[in-house]
């Protein structure tokens, strides 16, 4: 039985190693890997909203008021939502883009992902410029304005 045991560790072993490894950094296989490694873990600790905004467009196209209304009560919530992709997911993609020379960019990267989970277009067109305003006001871009 320990004979068998060890047989079956010994053929375990090397298929472990290959499901680990990762791909050769700066390909694009390797881009993908980083890039779906972040996401997805922020996808599962933000799924809640997620769904709410792939709620807030309807079949026909149009947003659904409640659930706008509802997100508009979740202000705070969407707010620590982009602040954490902005503040975790990017610096995390950043480190891995330093190795290839590029930097992701907050709007396109945070719609980008929100497509990838299923919020549509309409859902998109609807929150981005919250989001977008959001940051802007985050990054200080509002404040030379107000200062005049």
């Amino acid at each position: 039985m320990k004979v068998r045991l060890a047989a079956l560790a010994v053929c375990l072993v090397p298929l472990a190693a290959c499901a680990t490894m990762e791909p050769e950094p700066c390909t694009a296989e390797w881009i993908d890997y980083k890039t779906d490694k972040v996401l997805k873990k922020f996808a599962g600790e933000n799924r809640g909203l997620i769904n709410d905004l792939k709620r807030l467009a309807r079949e026909d196209g149009g947003i659904n008021p409640v659930t706008a209304m509802s997100l508009m009560g979740k202000t705070d919530k969407l707010r620590r939502f982009a602040y954490s992709f902005n503040d975790i997911v990017l610096p995390e993609l950043q480190a891995a883009m330093d190795q290839c020379g590029q930097r992701p960019e907050f709007v396109p990267a945070f719609t980008e992902f929100l497509r990838k989970e299923g919020v549509n277009d309409e859902a998109l067109e609807w929150v981005g410029p919250v989001i977008g305003l959001m940051q802007d006001m985050r990054n200080g871009e509002f404040d030379d304005a107000t200062d005049d």
